[in-house]
């Protein structure tokens, strides 16, 4: 992803966004290459020092509470990692139900209304799409990217 404000908000903030994307990786029971992918480059963004992604990796491997992160946490980036999150969900092709019950969730905490997170996976959906048309236009297909290549959508 690119540059964006998550590097602005207090520790607290940035770590909770964190375990926020942790725990929708993990909501449907499975997490995926993409997803952990995803992660790592979101603890960059959020500027967690090393020994923190440490801790934080070690969450991947469990389930945490959506009340025990968002406690104290403040809207603002309760609302960026609902952005986010919609994208971990995202990022193996499909939402799973399970991601979708989470997107909800946190939307309440978050004050979001269910017609503006309709309008955020929309967003999401139209970013995938995004991505995959600069492949195209570079010529870029899925079996020329190695062993990770599952199929070839061209």
């Amino acid at each position: 992803m690119l540059p964006d404000v998550i590097d602005r908000l207090d520790e607290h903030d940035r770590e909770g966004y964190v375990r926020i994307l942790i725990s929708l990786a993990g909501a449907d029971g499975t997490l995926v290459r993409e997803e952990t992918a995803a992660i790592e480059a979101a603890m960059g963004r959020a500027l967690i020092p090393p020994h923190r992604r440490n801790v934080f990796r070690q969450e991947l491997k469990r389930s945490i509470d959506l009340s025990e992160i968002i406690d104290g946490m403040g809207v603002p980036a309760l609302r960026l990692a609902l952005r986010d999150a919609a994208i971990v969900g995202a990022c193996d092709g499909e939402f799973q139900e399970e991601e979708i019950e989470f997107l909800k969730r946190l939307a309440v905490h978050a004050d979001v209304d269910e017609d503006t997170l309709a309008k955020v996976l929309k967003w999401v959906d139209q970013g995938w799409t995004w991505i995959e048309k600069s492949r195209r236009l570079l010529g870029i297909r899925n079996r020329d990217l190695g062993k990770y290549a599952e199929n070839d959508d061209d």
